[in-house]
Formats: C-alpha cells, sequence, structure tokens
C-alpha cells in the first residue's frame, strides 16, 4: 500500500513538472511505477478473495485495479485508502485530475524570459508555506483521531468480549437456578 501511495505522489509531481515543460520522460516512468503498483495490490487482491473461497473474474480484479488507482490519486480518497475504510468503488479521475495545474510558459524564440517580480515570488512562498503549515497540522489531526478511532475499537471489542463472558456467567446462573428449582420440586414430592 505504502508503495502504491508514494507512487502516485511522484506521479503526481512528474505530471507538474511535465506540464511545466519538463520532465517529460521521467513522467512515462512514474506512471509506469504506478501502474505496477496497482497491479501488484490487484492481485493481492484476487488471492485474498480466492483464499476466501469467493469467485475472481478479471473483471473483477479490473474493478479492484480502477479503484486503487482512483483512490490513491485523490487527496480526500487516499486517506480512507491509507486508513482501511474505503468502502466503495471509484473511478479512476479523468482530466479534472488536472484542474488547478497551468502548463508552463516557454519563452519565445529570441525573447528575453521574463523575470518573476520579487513581491509576486514572496508572497507565493508564503503561501506554499502556510499551505505547507496546513497540510501537517490536517496530517497529525488525521494521525491523531486515527489514534482515537483505534481506541475505541479496542474499548469496543474489550466491551464485547465482557458482554459475552457476562451472557455466559448469566447462562451459567439460569442453569444452577433451574437444576436448585428442579431439585427443591423433589424433595417437595418425596
Amino acid at each position: 500500500m505504502r508503495a502504491l501511495l508514494r507512487s502516485a505522489e511522484e506521479l503526481r509531481k512528474a505530471q507538474q513538472r511535465a506540464l511545466g515543460g519538463k520532465g517529460g520522460s521521467d513522467l512515462q516512468d512514474r506512471l509506469a511505477e504506478q501502474r505496477r503498483s496497482v497491479r501488484a495490490l490487484a492481485r493481492l487482491g484476487r488471492d485474498i478473495l480466492a483464499d476466501e473461497g469467493r469467485s475472481v473474474s478479471d473483471a473483477i480484479v479490473e474493478r479492484i485495479a480502477k479503484t486503487l488507482d482512483a483512490a490513491a490519486l485523490d487527496e480526500g480518497w487516499r486517506f480512507q485508502l491509507r486508513a482501511g475504510r474505503l468502502t466503495q468503488e471509484l473511478e479512476p479521475p479523468g482530466f479534472e485530475a488536472l484542474a488547478g495545474m497551468a502548463p508552463g510558459r516557454r519563452p519565445r524564440k529570441g525573447a528575453a524570459a521574463a523575470k518573476p517580480k520579487p513581491g509576486r515570488i514572496g508572497e507565493a512562498r508564503r503561501r506554499v508555506q502556510e499551505a505547507q503549515r496546513k497540510a501537517r497540522a490536517r496530517a497529525r489531526e488525521a494521525g491523531q483521531a486515527e489514534g482515537e478511532a483505534q481506541r475505541a475499537e479496542r474499548a469496543a471489542g474489550e466491551a464485547r468480549q465482557a458482554a459475552r463472558a457476562a451472557r455466559e456467567h448469566a447462562d451459567e446462573a439460569a442453569r444452577a437456578l433451574a437444576e436448585a428449582e428442579a431439585a427443591l420440586r423433589k424433595a417437595q414430592r418425596g
């Protein structure tokens, strides 16, 4: 799973570089790596289903692959995938995945490259730093929420176990009561 998520992130970066006019071959390499990761996990899913005695067709393996690919490439679903909480089939994104990415401009031949204005660069850097800070904070919050969810799941499991034990004790007490009542009736008759 980590390999898939890592390759998806590298693919996203390669797409941005390619849109900026560089790294076309790197994009192809990252795309191939992403496909390999998806295929490996889809095969693992097929094996798990087969081990459970479920019928596994090529169509099912393809649906698993499409869902994994889509989840790895979408920020919102990536969190669900990482947490093991993906509960529905997904379709890989189309061109909407490129929204917000602008192709880089290539300077015209013979034209001097325009230098970016220092004020704009500083403002852009501040925005990037703020976005990074927010992303780290959200990642910490997500980690804390995952920890709380795991603790709650453990507590729920322990509560279920305690309830089963209490039910067994209650059943034993009911059997003992029935035996005692039967013994009482027998003693009253005889």
